[in-house]
């Protein structure tokens, strides 16, 4: 366990571990001021009284200068993500799935995305059956999607369904990152 010590003359903030005695200095520079600042970079004005947070991130430190609340270190970094991974291109081969197959749907579709039923319009049913095994089932022989005019398309934005139905249709995926940037 530790105690943690207002130096009032040092203008520090000090942790002592009791089984040890050891004393770091966990927030001050050590110069008299009130700048912000992460651990030893902050600076206090005769600190007096000083609580932690539970985590132990954060004090609450009591001097001249006021009452403020200073990490001790720094926030971790915000969490990195895998890239996305597009396969190479199919399509030069998918577009050949589509001609003499008499199992494939004719004609096109309309979607209807989200709550305000956004449309996408005018989309080859062939091509979205070779190129999702998703739609492949829902326009195959027998489902009641295979004739209609339009799908509507619930719970996602027209952006997101969009960039999903130019990738099948193009192999391109554009991830609205900047003008002209695609994955």
């Amino acid at each position: 366990s530790a105690l943690f010590v207002a130096d009032n003359g040092n203008h520090k903030i000090r942790r002592v571990e009791v089984a040890t005695g050891e004393v770091t200095t966990i927030a001050g520079s050590g110069t008299r001021g009130s700048a912000d600042g992460v651990g030893e970079a902050s600076e206090f004005r005769y600190p007096t009284e000083v609580a932690i947070s539970a985590d132990g991130s954060t004090l609450l430190v009591g001097s001249n200068g006021g009452l403020r609340q200073v990490c001790v270190a720094a926030p971790p970094p915000p969490p990195s993500f895998a890239p996305i991974v597009v396969p190479p291109s199919t399509l030069g081969a998918d577009f050949a799935k589509t001609r003499g197959d008499a199992s494939l749907p004719e004609g096109k579709v309309t979607f209807l995305v989200g709550d305000d039923e956004e449309r996408i319009e005018h989309v080859s049913k062939n091509l979205l059956c070779v190129r999702s095994e998703y739609y492949g089932k829902m326009f195959g022989i027998g489902m009641k999607e295979r004739d209609a005019a339009e799908i509507t398309v619930p719970k996602t934005d027209l952006a997101s369904f969009t960039a999903f139905i130019d990738y099948l249709c193009t192999d391109q995926l554009d991830l609205g990152e900047g003008e002209g940037e695609q994955a």
